[in-house]
């Protein structure tokens, strides 16, 4: 498991689409936050429109809380490596080598499930790092408050759980099918789907606690009360844990 581990970060140190999409993530985080043009993915919303109206010069704590609504667009920069991590064997069917060569599957999966969190985690990183140091330089970084720091921490978390929620059904999809493809358009339409659904049948709430996308973009701005933060986590956690445990059953149980 451990060697599976250094050999996924050992060809990613040595990948240059690695590096190529961490440019990308970083430039378009800079190019976001350094013109201070918000966008997003999903539904415009009237907040979005005030934000975007707000003629004040951001400093970094300003950046940092106005870039939380774009953190979705992390979703189509970690496809790539989720791709050179979790689907490379697959792409190459190389994987019935390494499980013919003594390997478990149950390690198999672990040691992948445990790189692609990492790599997710970097991302945010990443992604926060850029927005701060970079509007910080240009326009100073403002005053770092203890509630600030609360509220951004509790934001980052349940952003990198939403994140891995949607993944996890990517990964479902791809030990079930061995198909990078197939686990591709599934992280791209799945959020969708579950917006159109969440339009459609606008009298059904509790939809609202599936749409990992806008919860993302939402997470700093959008006020809960304790019993909406409570469902968030139960039904992010719960997807994390139940899709890992049927991939893992289905994947042990799966002709190869």
């Amino acid at each position: 498991m451990l060697n599976m581990i250094r050999g996924d970060a050992y060809r990613l140190r040595h990948s240059k689409g690695f590096y190529i999409t961490e440019f990308f993530l970083i430039a378009l985080v800079l190019i976001a936050a350094l013109t201070e043009t918000l966008g997003t993915i999903g539904v415009q919303t009237e907040a979005l429109e005030t934000f975007r109206d707000d003629n004040t010069i951001w400093n970094a704590v300003k950046a940092v809380k106005l870039m939380t609504i774009m953190v979705s667009f992390l979703i189509y920069l970690i496809l790539p490596l989720f791709i050179m991590t979790t689907g490379f064997e697959f792409s190459r069917q190389s994987y019935k080598n390494l499980l013919s060569s003594g390997m478990t599957r149950s390690n198999y999966f672990f040691s992948k499930y445990a790189v692609f969190i990492v790599i997710v985690f970097l991302q945010f990183v990443l992604y926060y790092a850029a927005v701060y140091l970079g509007v910080g330089l240009k326009n100073g970084f403002g005053t770092l408050t203890i509630k600030f720091g609360v509220k951004i921490s509790q934001t980052i978390l349940l952003q990198f759980l939403f994140m891995i929620a949607i993944f996890s059904i990517s990964i479902l999809v791809i030990f079930i099918t061995f198909s990078t493809i197939t686990a591709i358009v599934t992280t791209i339409v799945f959020p969708i789907l579950i917006q159109i659904i969440r339009s459609i049948f606008t009298k059904i709430d509790w939809i609202k606690y599936f749409d990992f996308q806008s919860s993302i973009d939402g997470a700093y701005f959008t006020s809960m009360s304790a019993h909406e933060l409570t469902m968030y986590l139960t039904v992010a956690c719960s997807t994390i844990i139940i899709l890992g445990l049927l991939s893992i059953f289905i994947f042990k149980r799966k002709n190869l």
